[in-house]
C-alpha cells in the first residue's frame, strides 16, 4: 500500500513538472516569435526620448541685482539676486523695465520673490513681453519710504501714463484739421534735439528684444520720427519756442516760431515735449509753468496731443531742488489739462548717474545709431531709456485712440 502511494505521488509530481515545463517553453516560444516579428516589421521604430524645450521665462542676472518689493528703487529691498542663480520671470511692469522674478526650491518652497530691473538679467532671446503678465496693481514707486514731501509727490506720478478720454477728443479734432495719425514731433532743447533721440526709429535695423509688442507702433511712426524737427534744437527753451528768431529751419516762413513751424510742416497727431535743463538756469518755477502752459494750450488748439516728459537731474547740482519743482510743475499741468505725462525723472533714478553723461546734464548715449533694447541698454544709458519711453507712450496712444479696439 505504501509503495502504491509513493508511486502515485511520483506520477503526479512528474505530471506537474511536465506541465510547468510545457508552460515555460510556450512562453519562451511566444517571446521569440514576438521579437522576430518586431524585428521584421518595417514600421517598428524605437520610442524616442523626450525633447527638452528651453523655457524662455527662466533667466539669471549678469551682475548682483537688488530685489525690491515693487518695480522701483523706492520700494523696500527684500533680497539680492546673485549672478548665475536661476529665477523665473512671472510678471512685468507696464513699461517692461522691471520684472517680477520667482525662485522655488525642490520642495516647492519660495526662496526668492520680488522685482528686479529687467536690464540686469540675461533674458532669453525668445522671451516676449507680450506673453508676460502685466501687473497694474503695484505702483512704480513707494513714496512712503521717502522723507521729502516734494520727492514723494514727484515719485507718485507713474512712469507711463494712462491715456485719458479727453485726449480722444483732441485726437478727433486733429484728424478733422488734417493732422496725420502716423506723425510725431519732438519739441525741446538739446536733450531732445540729440540725433540719437527718436531719429533712430527710422533705421531699418531695430533690436526690440523682449519688447516685441512695440513693433507695430514702431512701424506706424518710424518714417515721421526720422524727420528733423524745427522745434528741437540746442539752446532752445520754453521761453523761445514761440520766438521767430529761433525758427532757423529754412522750411519756416517769416513770423513763425519754432513750434508753429513744426506743427505746420509735420501735421503731427502727437508731440513729445521736454524742456527743463536750460530753463532751470534762467527761470523761476512760476515762469516755467506759465510758458509750458502756453505750449500745452497751443498744442491742444492745433489738435496735437502734448506728451510732457519730466527730466533727469543730478542731486549734486546746486539747482537740484529747482529741477524737482520744475518737474512737479509739469505734473500739476498734466493733471490740470488731463494730458499724458511720462515720468522719465523717476525711471532714470535707478540708472548709473541717473542716466546722465559726464557733464551731469545731458543724457548718456549708448553709441548705437539704431534702437537697441537688448543687453540691458535701457538700464545703462539715459538716451536708450528716453527712446524706449517715447516709443512706449506712442504705443499707449495708438492702442487707446487709433486702433478702434483692434490692437
Amino acid at each position: 500500500m505504501r509503495n502504491e502511494i509513493i508511486t502515485s505521488c511520483r506520477r503526479e509530481s512528474a505530471f506537474r513538472l511536465c506541465l510547468i515545463t510545457q508552460c515555460i517553453c510556450a512562453a519562451l516560444l511566444a517571446l521569440i516569435t514576438l521579437g522576430t516579428a518586431a524585428a521584421q516589421s518595417p514600421t517598428a521604430t524605437p520610442t524616442p526620448l523626450p525633447t527638452l524645450i528651453p523655457d524662455p521665462a527662466l533667466t539669471t542676472a549678469y551682475q548682483d541685482a537688488v530685489v525690491y518689493a515693487g518695480p522701483g528703487e523706492t520700494h523696500v529691498q527684500v533680497n539680492l539676486l546673485r549672478p548665475g542663480v536661476q529665477v523665473r520671470v512671472i510678471e512685468r511692469s507696464r513699461v517692461g523695465t522691471w520684472v517680477r522674478v520667482l525662485r522655488t526650491g525642490a520642495d516647492g518652497r519660495t526662496l526668492l520673490d520680488g522685482w528686479v530691473i529687467s536690464g540686469y538679467l540675461n533674458l532669453a532671446s525668445d522671451l516676449r513681453f507680450s506673453h508676460v503678465r502685466v501687473n497694474d496693481e503695484v505702483a512704480d514707486a513707494n513714496p512712503a519710504t521717502l522723507d521729502s514731501q516734494s520727492l514723494k509727490q514727484l515719485y507718485a506720478y507713474p512712469v507711463m501714463p494712462t491715456i485719458s478720454e479727453a485726449m480722444r477728443t483732441v485726437y478727433a479734432a486733429g484728424q478733422a484739421r488734417g493732422n496725420r495719425s502716423n506723425a510725431v514731433s519732438k519739441v525741446g532743447d538739446s536733450l531732445v534735439a540729440n540725433p540719437m533721440y527718436l531719429l533712430p526709429m527710422a533705421e531699418d535695423q531695430a533690436a526690440l528684444g523682449a519688447y516685441d509688442f512695440l513693433a507695430e507702433t514702431l512701424a506706424q511712426f518710424r518714417r515721421s520720427a526720422g524727420v528733423e524737427s524745427a522745434a528741437a534744437r540746442i539752446g532752445l527753451g520754453s521761453y523761445s519756442v514761440f520766438d521767430a528768431m529761433w525758427a532757423t529751419d529754412e522750411r519756416c516762413t517769416g513770423g513763425e516760431g519754432p513750434l508753429e513751424c513744426e506743427y505746420r510742416l509735420k501735421q503731427p497727431s502727437v508731440a513729445l515735449i521736454m524742456f527743463g535743463p536750460n530753463d532751470v538756469k534762467h527761470s523761476t518755477t512760476e515762469e516755467y509753468s506759465e510758458r509750458m502752459r502756453e505750449i500745452i494750450t497751443y498744442s491742444l488748439e492745433q489738435g496735437v496731443i502734448p506728451v510732457l516728459f519730466t527730466f533727469s537731474y543730478h542731486p549734486d547740482d546746486d539747482l537740484w531742488w529747482n529741477a524737482v519743482n520744475f518737474n512737479l510743475a509739469l505734473g500739476a499741468l498734466a493733471d490740470e489739462y488731463d494730458v499724458p505725462l511720462v515720468n522719465l525723472w523717476a525711471a532714470a533714478r535707478i540708472l548709473p548717474d541717473y542716466g546722465l553723461d559726464v557733464d551731469k546734464l545731458h543724457l548718456k548715449n549708448s553709441g548705437f545709431t539704431y534702437l537697441k533694447f537688448t543687453n540691458g541698454n535701457e538700464a545703462s544709458y539715459g538716451v536708450t531709456l528716453q527712446n524706449l519711453l517715447a516709443l512706449r507712450v506712442l504705443d499707449e496712444i495708438r492702442r487707446a485712440l487709433m486702433c478702434a479696439g483692434e490692437c
